[in-house]
Parts: C-alpha cells; structure tokens; sequence
C-alpha cells in the first residue's frame, strides 16, 4: 500500500509505503503528523489513517493538466486537419482522441482520496462504497480545507 498524506497546516506532501505506523514532523513548519496504518494491505481502505475519516472518492491516478494539454493538442489539431483537408475531418480527429481517452482509463488505475484531508491511497484493493467525487459531500469538508491552504 502507498499512501501520500499532506501536512495539516502547510499541506506539504508526506509519502509512505507499507502499512505500518509513523508519525513525524513537516519539514517546512514543524507541524507534527501522525499516520495509523488503516488495516492490512491486501484489504480495502475503511478509514483514513492520517485523519480517521471515513468519507473517500475514487479517481483515476492521471494529472489533470496532462488531460488538459492533451484535450488542447486534439482541438489544434482537428482544426488543423479541419483547415488543411476539409472540415468532414474535423469531428473524426476529435473521435479519435476519445478512443485514446477510453484507453488510458482502462489502463490507468483507481486511487482512493480522503475527502476531509485529502490523503491518496494506492495500490489497495478499491471499496466498493467509494464513489466518484460527490459535491454535495466534498462541500462539507471545503471550509477546513479552505482554511487550511490560506495558512500557508
């Protein structure tokens, strides 16, 4: 199991691996953390072990700007194809980075995210009451977080 919690007052990211017990202090503030082990690897994640939440969603493990670069890059160049070859090309270009999105969500895999700390859980098998992130329920934890982030 891999875990990657974040300082609870600069949000400086902290990394573990395994499931055992740690604790520390941030390197940047000198805020002291504490991670309790939420359960053997091999099974899925029921409670945070940076702050003890019981509320996660699950998203694929891809950074947002690489999709964001990507989706730029297919729109320059549908229009490109559009312009060069005729505009009949410009839908199938888009198509075509749609087929390449359905295939890296195949490939990529799920991770876990507290929704109060914002903690990531990898490589655990996946809960099946985590579901894709809710609004409504992240709304809850938006004020702490919020908070938190202006601190720095």
């Amino acid at each position: 199991m891999r875990a990657r919690g974040h300082c609870p007052r600069c949000m400086r990211a902290v990394d573990l691996e395994g499931s055992a017990p740690a604790a520390g202090e941030c390197a940047r503030c000198g805020e002291p953390w504490a991670y309790r082990a939420p359960g053997n690897a091999a099974s899925p994640v029921e409670r945070c072990g940076f702050c003890g939440n019981r509320a996660f969603f699950v998203q694929r493990d891809f950074d947002q700007r690489i999709g964001c670069v990507i989706m730029a890059l297919s729109i320059a160049a549908a229009l490109f194809v559009g312009a060069r070859f005729g505009w009949i090309w410009f839908t199938p270009v888009l198509l075509a980075t749609v087929l390449i999105d359905w295939a890296l969500a195949l490939v990529i895999q799920p991770v876990s995210i507290c929704y109060r700390c914002d903690a990531e859980y990898r490589e655990v098998p996946l809960n099946p009451r985590h579901r894709p992130y809710d609004p409504h329920v992240g709304e809850r934890y938006a004020e702490t977080k919020t908070v938190r982030r202006m601190v720095e």
